[in-house]
């Protein structure tokens, strides 16, 4: 059984310094260590981005898996790494799998997580030759040969807890196991991923799983912060998360976890220990628990996200007709399309929807002819700012404080929500007013 069970981001493997604090930890290290690995940005998007135009008589499966190697080569490159026969047997299954797409342009759920999940492989096996040249032996573990299972949801599957305990705690795990995150095997043996850079969701499971006193998070992307270093430089680490606190933060720019990581830690209120690596140690940043601290001020950060956009349903009388958001919501649902929130009046319908669906929102919109809709519209030009904190409900003033900072500075509110959640308030501005709004709303509430 693993004493520490922690995520590992594969950015990190194009940072030296932190792979090299890496090194030097589990060196030193005395307890029994489990890894789950993130994929490289850059791996994951070639992967994501270059599957479906194989499709296409002019797709180019050796263009594709180039541009993969050239990444590896420059990992390998950085850190003078040798030959490695596990990585090139991968490298050569994502391969035959590119060029078997191109020759039969299929292209379904199942095959394309069986693709992007060569993303996290191919992390964890480079990680592991720079251990194994640092001295460190290690074992790599792949999911499926692990025995987790998960739901047949291709992109977005849940993992059965129950179902996999037995084969995993079955598993003789050496001192330090290296496992690609993100993806585990169906009940039909097929590989599913668990969602966008979900590893952190694996880690959380295989933390609940065995009983961990805790999951650790080693130098994610994002760190928890009172607002995004890049527009406040002075913000400050944030100590203390909720879990409903950390999850409602995922959505926004805190991408560095993902938003279902603490499903599995609920239940045993395994807490999450974020920590920076720096100088061979670990670094404590922000404990994310079960347990309720409000803040003084109320409020622990001001996020923001760029990744949406506002339909507008317009028409005197939609407000009055039933049925309108049945039928659009159905629609939606069909065609996997998240709808982040609604906001309602009698002649217009508000919906928040990712910008990368915008197009197929479009369509469909057109398509439903929905009644008493005379006019629709959609604004990309936005960015939504949030203010998350536990208490709000509970302390009068807070709304009036966030309006307060944007109505000061001269800054127009689209859409605002509140009241729905005990803390989170939100503001839809225009994308012109992002610098200056969450300069404003964090010193309104930080200074």
């Amino acid at each position: 059984m693993p004493e520490c069970i922690a995520r590992f981001s594969g950015n990190n493997l194009n940072e030296p310094l932190i792979i090299q604090s890496l090194v030097t930890l589990l060196t030193d290290a005395s307890e029994k260590h489990l890894l789950v690995i993130s994929s490289p940005r850059e791996i994951q998007d070639l992967l994501t981005q270059g599957i479906e135009p194989l499709r296409l008589p002019s797709g180019d499966p050796e263009l594709l898996i180039a541009r993969v190697k050239a990444e590896i080569e420059k990992i390998e490159q950085a850190y003078e790494l040798p030959a490695s026969a596990p990585l090139n047997e991968a490298i050569n299954k994502l391969d035959i799998l590119l060029k078997g797409i191109h020759f039969t342009g299929d292209f379904s759920p199942a095959l394309q997580d069986q693709v992007i999940s060569f993303a996290e492989k191919i992390a964890t096996l480079l990680l592991s030759a720079i251990l194994q040249k640092n001295q460190l032996e290690n074992q790599v573990v792949f999911p499926e040969e692990l025995g987790l299972l998960v739901s047949d949801e291709f992109g977005n599957a849940s993992i059965y807890m129950d179902e996999s305990a037995p084969n995993i705690k079955a598993h003789q795990l050496g001192l330090i196991t290296l496992i690609p995150g993100s993806v585990g095997l169906t009940r039909k043996g097929k590989i599913a991923r668990v969602g966008h850079r979900a590893a952190d969701y694996t880690a959380a499971a295989l933390a609940a799983i065995f009983n961990s006193d805790r999951l650790e998070l080693w130098q994610i992307r994002t760190p928890f912060k009172t607002a995004d270093v890049k527009f406040v430089h002075n913000a400050d680490y944030i100590e203390s998360l909720t879990y409903a606190e950390a999850s409602e933060l995922s959505y926004f720019n805190y991408s560095g976890i993902h938003p279902r990581i603490v499903e599995p830690l609920i239940n045993e209120h395994i807490p999450i220990l974020v920590y920076d690596l720096a100088d061979g140690q670990k670094i404590l940043r922000t404990r994310i628990n079960s347990k309720s601290i409000v803040s003084p001020h109320i409020v622990k950060s001001v996020a923001y996200t760029d990744d949406i956009a506002i339909l507008k349903l317009n028409g005197p009388g939609v407000g009055f007709k039933p049925g309108i958001l049945a039928k659009l919501t159905g629609a939606f649902n069909k065609n996997h399309i998240n709808i982040r929130s609604v906001i309602t009046a009698q002649t217009s319908i508000n919906i928040l929807i990712d910008k990368t669906a915008v197009e197929t929102v479009k369509q469909l919109t057109e398509e439903l002819k929905l009644p008493s809709v005379n006019q629709f519209e959609i604004d990309e030009k936005v960015s939504l700012i949030a203010i998350v904190g536990h208490g709000m409900q509970a302390h009068h003033g807070i709304s009036a404080q966030l309006f307060s900072a944007v109505a000061n500075n001269k800054i127009n509110v689209l859409l605002s929500g509140s009241g729905a959640s005990d803390l989170v308030s939100y503001l839809v501005i225009n994308e012109n007013d992002k610098l200056k709004a969450i300069k404003e709303i964090h010193k309104t509430f930080f200074n």
